[in-house]
């Protein structure tokens, strides 16, 4: 990729093409232009899903900077892409007063704290920008205000002896910066064509801000007006590195929810109180490497019959289908090529491939479609046994291997169900589809007591039920109980035999701390044995694996610690 002397000078035409700045990394062949465009296109994701609130919130500064500011911080923190300024005095004649304090961000001891968070958790990183944007903008637009407020100035006065023409310096290039980006705003609204004066007034910033940059301690300055952004970061990363995995857990089952501005909520009643026992039951699942081993398993992948053979595709090349907009260089049109030879268009062309412009055609024709396609795995359904003996270590069995199993589920974007049954009026159903999402309900199971009777007839129904049901059709059935299932009902097990068959599910039974699997025996396909060793405290422990057992082979596979 290019770098930042192809930033063109007018900041409200520089939206499709500042892509190309953002890597000091030079690109070699079809690869690394199409790392750039994926990169291109995820970086337009985070900003119209993840930031579009925070960008849109109406300010002094004109929206298509306000996007640009967030892209190159993007870029930075979330996908670790420096940033390479090879022509600062363009830069400055497009950011004006964003440079300094770019410069100031980056060399800052939180920065690379952020940037570290960020790539250990994306939301996280989402969440550190939704808090670092605001800040930027706020800096940019505060001392650049007709009077600075009071404190603002008193505060940024007693620095240090002399600092007050560093104060009114500064604040004059915040306000030449936006009057910059308001007149190229409006001469694009209006249509308007004053390039000359707007070029003298874009030298005159760019001098103004590299006089500004000579001066002694406007580093120590621009750390001072920082200040409270350092500090509002420090909290945050703070917070996140003590709360990350519970943080990336509340991501995947309240999506939508915006936990930025609530990280602080982790840690209120009742609240509180629910995550502390989701970190617990994840703990426990981590410590038990058996236990890691049958979530890994179960759940299958589907395959497409075989496909290779020879049909009519887009991917062909016996004909002339159209000719189209790309950024493929493999079928150019000779009149795009011709372009490489010109020394100014050579510019536009490698411009209008980034965006996908280039003129090529489309071939059509037969085409050999390769091996079968692996299907994403299909949706799940979670019965668990809730029965008075199931208290204590199987309850915490239970518990850590549902949580698991639904942030895998939510990661992975399938639907997924868990059925709570015990006695006949103990039934309750947590649902995580594209028509229900049952959070709440979920973090309360976590803190539910197991007690009562079993009733297993009414939980092989519900689960029949559930498989029947538009998004669950197919699903894979795991039980989780403790082997003491009676099941009297033979029209339930006939029904059952005739569904798996119909919807290619496959049933599987943990039982924890019994040698047999009872009713279960006669509809799972694999069968899992485990015990729980407490540990001293008698409160947690591992899960060790006695054995297994696939019901269509007969064989039973011996394992332990």
């Amino acid at each position: 990729m290019e770098g930042s002397e192809d930033f063109p000078n007018n900041p409200d035409s520089a939206s499709s093409e500042a892509y190309s700045l953002f890597s000091g990394n030079k690109v070699s062949g079809n690869k690394g232009l199409r790392d750039s465009l994926i990169l291109q296109n995820q970086t337009a994701t985070v900003l119209e899903r993840d930031l579009r609130s925070t960008i849109a919130f109406p300010r002094n500064i004109p929206r298509p900077l306000r996007e640009k500011i967030a892209e190159i911080l993007t870029l930075e923190i979330l996908f670790g892409q420096p940033y390479e300024i090879k022509d600062p005095e363009r830069f400055i004649r497009t950011f004006g007063a964003f440079y300094p304090i770019l410069l100031t961000l980056r060399n800052s001891k939180p920065w690379p704290e952020l940037r570290k968070i960020a790539k250990k958790s994306r939301g996280a990183g989402v969440a550190g920008l939704k808090i670092l944007l605001p800040l930027i903008y706020e800096i940019l637009e505060r001392l650049s205000e007709s009077s600075t407020p009071a404190s603002d100035a008193k505060s940024l006065k007693e620095l240090n002896a002399g600092m007050d023409e560093i104060l009114r310096q500064f604040e004059e290039i915040l306000k030449e910066t936006l009057h910059m980006w308001e007149n190229a705003a409006s001469a694009k609204f209006s249509g308007r064509s004053d390039q000359g004066m707007r070029d003298s007034r874009e030298f005159a910033l760019q001098e103004a801000v590299l006089s500004f940059m000579q001066k002694d301690g406007y580093e120590e300055f621009l750390e001072r007006v920082m200040d409270g952004l350092y500090q509002k970061i420090n909290e945050f990363v703070s917070e996140m590195e003590e709360s990350l995995e519970l943080f990336d857990t509340l991501a995947l089952l309240f999506p939508q929810r915006n936990w930025s501005y609530s990280v602080k909520e982790l840690k209120k009643e009742p609240f509180y109180v629910q995550l502390k026992v989701l970190k617990n039951y994840s703990t426990f699942f981590e410590k038990s490497p058996d236990l890691r081993k049958i979530v890994d398993f179960i759940g299958r992948q589907e395959f497409d019959p075989p496909s290779d053979r020879i049909r009519l595709s887009l991917f062909g090349k016996n004909r002339i289908q159209t000719v189209r907009f790309s950024g493929s260089i493999n079928n150019l049109l000779p009149v795009e090529a011709a372009k490489l030879l010109n020394p100014s268009l050579k510019k536009k062309f490698y411009a209008d491939m980034l965006e996908g412009k280039l003129l090529s055609y489309q071939l059509l024709g037969k085409h050999y479609t390769g091996p079968p396609h692996i299907k994403p795995r299909g949706p799940m359904i979670v019965l668990v046994d809730t029965s008075g003996s199931m208290h204590g270590a199987p309850q915490t069995l239970a518990k850590s291997a549902v949580l698991a199993m639904a942030k895998r589920m939510l990661s992975q974007q399938r639907d997924m169900k868990v059925i709570l049954f015990a006695s006949t009026s103990q039934h309750l159903e947590i649902e995580f589809s594209s028509r229900k999402k049952m959070s709440e309900k979920f973090l309360n199971f976590l803190l539910y007591t197991f007690g009562g009777g079993t009733d297993f007839n009414t939980a092989l129904a519900s689960g029949l039920k559930s498989l029947k049901e538009k998004d669950f059709q197919g699903a894979d059935l795991l039980f989780i109980t403790d082997g003491k299932s009676e099941v009297s009902d033979e029209l339930v097990l006939a029904r059952w035999e005739e569904a798996k068959k119909k919807y290619n599910a496959k049933v599987y039974s943990l039982i924890v701390g019994s040698s047999g699997a009872g009713g279960l025996s006669e509809i799972s396909d694999y069968i899992y044995f485990v015990e729980m060793e407490l540990d001293s405290e008698g409160s947690g422990g591992l899960v060790r694996l006695i054995e297994s057992k696939e019901q269509e082979t007969t064989d039973s596979n011996k394992a332990g610690n």
